[in-house]
């Protein structure tokens, strides 16, 4: 990374991927874990401020740090000022017992309900550093290049009659008949198998 000094104080969201020398899916993986420092629009990213976020969630075993920062801002909207409960009447009798009863169990809820979403923000937040460091990709790309792959291996599959028909026409010795058709398929895998080691490096680049 560049100095601090040479480094503006905002960037676009592409700027600071290239900055940290990464793909931009794994700029939007640290966005949604929150893990980047966005300026007050949330349109750019506040570049000494986000290095330094990136820098103390960066162990996966740190993520509760991401996770303490969402919860708390869901933490302030969940619990906006309200009207305080009317005080009973000194006569109300059982009432007083049920209301009492009740107030326990709602606080419970709502921890039970912020313990979750921590546990699923610490989550995502260490997903998104498996992204930013290389070890995981996003599913959907995942998807794509294996069904590239596949298409492949099915097309030249496909072909095999049409280009060794000819020649195993033409040639009378069994032997020799099999021995190139198991060629003919062994470059087919061969295509397939260098697809799927591009995949591989992709995940490690």
């Amino acid at each position: 990374m560049n100095s601090a000094a040479e480094q503006p104080e905002t960037l676009s969201f592409a700027g600071f991927a290239r900055l940290l020398g990464i793909k931009p899916q794994a700029i939007t993986a640290l966005r949604h874990a929150d893990r980047l420092v966005l300026t007050a629009d949330g349109n750019r990213v506040q570049v000494a401020a986000s290095q330094q976020r990136i820098r103390d969630t960066a162990d996966p075993s740190k993520a509760g740090v991401v996770a303490r920062h969402a919860a708390e801002r869901a933490a302030k909207a969940d619990t906006q000022p309200t009207a305080a409960p009317a005080t009973p009447a000194p006569d109300a009798g059982a009432g007083d017992d049920d209301t009492a009863a009740e107030a326990p169990t709602g606080n419970a809820d709502y921890q039970s309900s912020r313990a979750r979403r921590e546990h699923y923000q610490a989550l995502e937040a260490q997903r998104a550093y498996e992204v930013a460091m290389g070890k995981l990709m996003d599913a959907h790309e995942v998807a794509s290049a294996v069904a590239s792959a596949a298409a492949t291996l099915r097309t030249r599959l496909e072909s095999l009659p049409d280009v060794l028909g000819p020649q195993l026409a033409a040639i009378s010795d069994e032997a020799q008949a099999r021995a190139t058709l198991a060629e003919a398929i062994e470059h087919a895998l061969e295509e397939t198998s260098r697809q799927f080691a591009n995949i591989a490096r992709q995940v490690t680049a």
